[in-house]
């Protein structure tokens, strides 16, 4: 049993080797006494149009628009829905504030959502009753490509909704917390085994936690993760665990693909929408 566990922790540490790293070199570490991490915590939609408040009954938590009829977000948000509608609002940078709001008529957990551990899998597909329109508050994210994985020390902008553990003028609001990525042997010291090959970690301050999940680790304007746990502690460890948008990568095209094609959407290219950019994401 001792040796089985063992082989599991070896190889949630060593099984992203294959990935390609990004940046290729990375010519700085950060700490966050660095001013770069240090920007305001509430933000408007417009620094992260794709961002959505999913509500269902009396829990709500975040999610990410993809498409103009999907939003990716985590299966633990959604796990305990009840028979309660399902809405998602976008364009809004509040909780209570206007936004075009619309049903959600199927959502798609992941088939081994908490398989190997309780968190494991944490991703979740929602599918709109319409299209969002789109503007200057509302666009698509770009998904990350497949098989790649952030050097540790690189920042990352996280995004979710305040509620009742910040302080009073960030309840309801839109809020952002800047995070930098940990290697897999620290997160697996603070969360052991709920560490998998499909998640990772980032650090942060406590005055930058946040109230939900669901919402996006976003790295150079590409969706790198979606958040899963750990970004709410009041006390140590200040560790977030993230679901890996790399990882789920053809999870996500090939259900979106057959999400689109049954409630009869025209399909899009998303290889050619999430990878326009990727190529030169080391050259920025």
């Amino acid at each position: 049993m001792i040796v089985w566990a063992l082989l599991i922790s070896l190889f949630n540490v060593y099984s992203i080797f294959c990935y390609r790293y990004l940046p290729e070199k990375l010519s700085q570490t950060y700490s966050y006494n660095d001013n770069n991490i240090h920007n305001e915590k509430i933000i408007n939609i417009t620094n992260v149009p794709h961002h959505a408040l999913i509500v269902h009954g009396d829990r709500y938590c975040s999610g990410n628009l993809i498409h103009s009829k999907i939003v990716l977000s985590a299966a633990s948000c959604i796990r305990q829905r009840n028979q309660n509608p399902c809405i998602v609002k976008v364009g809004s940078s509040s909780m209570i504030g206007r936004g075009q709001v619309i049903n959600v008529v199927e959502i798609k957990n992941h088939e081994y959502f908490g398989y190997s551990s309780r968190m494991d899998n944490d991703i979740a597909m929602l599918v709109l009753q319409k299209h969002v329109e789109f503007g200057p508050n509302v666009k698509k994210t770009i998904l990350v490509q497949p098989d790649v994985a952030l050097r540790d020390g690189v920042p990352v902008k996280v995004s979710g909704w305040g509620s009742v553990n910040v302080p009073p003028n960030q309840i309801n609001k839109l809020l952002q917390s800047d995070m930098i990525i940990l290697n897999k042997e620290e997160c697996i010291k603070y969360y052991g085994n709920l560490m998998t090959p499909s998640n990772f970690c980032a650090k942060y301050p406590l005055e930058r936690r946040l109230s939900d999940n669901g919402g996006s680790a976003v790295y150079r304007n590409f969706l790198v993760g979606i958040l899963s746990f750990g970004a709410t502690n009041k006390e140590e460890p200040f560790v977030a665990v993230f679901t890996n948008v790399s990882y789920f990568y053809r999870w996500i095209m090939i259900n979106s693909h057959q999400l689109l094609k049954k409630y009869c959407v025209k399909d899009v290219n998303y290889r050619s929408m999430s990878l326009e950019y990727v190529d030169n994401i080391n050259k920025k």
